[in-house]
């Protein structure tokens, strides 16, 4: 394999690992709070899927489980959005803090 061959075969796993994280995520969230599942990607998690605090670390606990890490606080705090979720959450997967 040349060297872009490798870089876009890096780059599908990124994004199958991104299309996998995002699925957990709102499989997690249809646990806590089911009509939310479908939310959009950018929309604000709290906000429009009305979670309060608890809620929140549940879903967090949610996802954990399911993907068998542990999501710092930082993380979670900067996180508004699934997609922001899933971004640091892929950093978490890729060793970058």
């Amino acid at each position: 394999m040349n060297s872009s061959s490798n870089q876009a075969a890096g780059a599908d796993a990124w994004a199958d690992l991104s299309a996998s994280i995002e699925s957990t995520i709102r499989e997690a969230l249809a646990v806590i709070r089911p009509a939310a599942a479908a939310l959009g990607g950018d929309e604000d998690l709290a906000q429009a899927a009305d979670l309060d605090s608890a809620e929140v670390m549940d879903l967090i606990m949610e996802i954990e489980d399911r993907l068998d890490l542990s999501i710092p606080v930082e993380t979670t705090a900067q996180a508004r959005t699934i997609n922001e979720l899933c971004a640091g959450i892929v950093q978490l997967k890729r060793g970058v803090s």
